[in-house]
Order: C-alpha cells, then structure tokens, then sequence
C-alpha cells in the first residue's frame, strides 16, 4: 500500500507503542485519527505532534469494548478524513495475576480483558471493513503479544485474550479477503507505562531469556507495523518482534 495520503484509525494511540505507531504513520503521509478511553491529553499531545509532520491529526474518545462506541469513532474518522485505509487495534488492557493464583481473576475481570483485547478487533474490523471497501480495501493490523504465543506475561487471562487475538486475526484475513489485508504484530517486552514497576532483576530475567538478550525498543516494533502496511502481499500472519523470546 502507497501510504502517503491515506487515513487511519490508531486505538490506544496516545501513549507507548500506539502514539509511536502515530507519529511514523504521520511521516509517512497518513492522517491519523488517535483513539484514547481515558488518556485525553496524551491523545490530544499525539495528534499535535502528527500535525505538526504535516497531515491531518484528530483525537477521538472510544471504548473499543463497545461496539457503539467503535461504530462512532469509525463514522467520525470517515467524516473527517472522507475515507479509511488502516485500522491499527492497538489497545488493551491487563490485571496482573501470578498464574498459579486461580482465584486471583474474577469473571469481570476475564471478560474485561477479553472483550478488550480480542472481541474489540472483531467490532473494529466490522466497522472498519465497510468503509475500506468503499474505496477498493485497505489494511488491519492488530498488536497481540508474546503471551499469545506462549503461556507467558502478567496473568492467565491476558495470555488467552492475546491468543484469541491472533485466531480472530486468521478468521477476519478469510472473511475480509480479498480486499483487505489482516494481521497481528506480537511484540515481547516493551518498557512502556504498564511494565513502569518492573524491577531491574525481573528486566534481567527477561533479557536473558531472549535470544537477542534485550528487551524491545518500541521504534523498532512500531516500524514494523509500517513495514507490513506497505505491502499488500501477507495476510492472516502474526508477526513477532520479541528480540527472540518466542524462537
């Protein structure tokens, strides 16, 4: 896909991983609509700053757990870019829970987690998909994790969610095909705002548990989101940029 000129929605696009993805989009040429649930100025500074790279930049508050909310923050995008390319499902949530804790996760909290991290990339694509088509396709690219992967990460929920990620990413590559491309990215360890507690020994423990022996810096995980925007020739594929935890 020639990028420059085109329109995308960016989920949990204010902070981390997400406002990164913003910004190199906004290089690219692509207007950005920056998606927050409660990180208002975050969200507001990020769509700034892609502005100040020359595109059209936008803030939009949405709880991607809510179909209603999704099908608005798609409707106001397309009002205000006249279109929809790519769709980035980047938010998401956790509750750290050691594993071996059973009872330390309650029903809310499965569902929570759930609806947030993979029922969200099924409402957004959904939305998304009707307006993409309208002028000839586009791309989804979903963020997933490590945990999906493998039975890692903050607690037996997140893992599954993140799992359940990866497949609805499969199924939506055969539903949407062929106009539009579907994918996940699965990052390992990113030292955003979530892992701000992580302690030094637990960063080494996962550094040496990595092939590449060092976390992942997110500049290079949000080029790769890039990266498999511009080409139009993978679909129902799951990325991982984890500096070789998952191998």
């Amino acid at each position: 896909m020639e990028l420059k000129g085109k329109a995308a929605i960016v989920t949990g696009g204010g902070t981390g991983l997400g406002r990164e993805i913003s910004l190199l989009l906004a290089k690219e040429g692509v207007n950005v609509a920056v998606n927050y649930s409660r990180s208002k100025d975050d969200a507001e500074k990020t769509a700034a700053d892609a502005r100040a790279l020359g595109v059209t930049a936008i803030a939009i508050k949405a709880d991607v757990s809510s179909p209603a909310d999704v099908e608005a923050m798609v409707a106001e995008t397309e009002k205000a870019f006249g279109r929809l390319d790519i769709l980035i499902n980047n938010a998401g949530t956790t509750k750290v829970v050691p594993y071996k804790d059973l009872d330390g996760l309650s029903e809310e909290d499965w569902l929570k987690i759930l609806k947030t991290n993979s029922l969200s990339i099924f409402f957004a694509a959904r939305a998304a998909a009707k307006v993409m088509k309208k002028n000839g396709g586009g791309h989804i690219l979903s963020t997933v994790s490590a945990a999906g992967i493998r039975p890692v990460g903050s607690s037996i929920a997140y893992s599954v969610s993140k799992a359940a990620g990866i497949h609805v990413t499969k199924c939506l590559a055969v539903a949407l095909a062929p106009e539009i491309c579907v994918n996940a990215i699965a990052p390992g360890l990113l030292l955003t705002r979530w892992h701000k507690d992580t302690s030094a020994e637990q960063k080494a423990n996962i550094n040496n548990s990595a092939v590449l022996h060092k976390e992942v810096d997110i500049e290079g995980c949000a080029a790769m989101y890039v990266a498999v925007l511009k080409n139009d020739n993978i679909t129902g594929q799951t990325i991982t940029v984890d500096s070789g935890i998952v191998i």
